[in-house]
């Protein structure tokens, strides 16, 4: 998996990089249902409004098969921020998830059957 990640109007520091590792580790947990030479590539941009004391979080995970999954969140806080960002990607790889396990369970029924 390719994770690029990009700051604007904000320092990286050892907490964030601590906090985005964390999360990082959850949502490769999720990803396992791909194999491991499937072409994955995460792209997270967390940015800082230079006017007041509100950051942004911006995510796509592109996975294998042309599927997108974009996740846009916003709070005071930057940590606050980068985990409700990382919770959206998890509940939306969890129904991506979800769909290709009931995928898989509808081609082999029809091989049980046949036995």
């Amino acid at each position: 998996m390719k994770v690029e990640i990009s700051f604007k109007y904000l320092e990286r520091s050892e907490f964030i990089d601590n906090v985005l590792d964390n999360n990082l580790k959850k949502i490769k947990r999720k990803l396992q249902i791909f194999k491991k030479d499937d072409p994955i590539h995460l792209s997270v941009h967390i940015e800082k409004n230079p006017h007041k004391e509100e950051y942004y979080f911006r995510s796509h995970i592109y996975l294998p098969k042309t599927k997108t999954i974009v996740a846009n969140e916003k709070s005071t806080s930057e940590t606050v921020v980068i985990n409700k960002g990382f919770q959206a990607l998890s509940r939306q790889l969890g129904k991506v998830k979800t769909k290709i396990e009931r995928h898989l369970q509808k081609r082999r029924a029809p091989e049980q059957t046949k036995e």
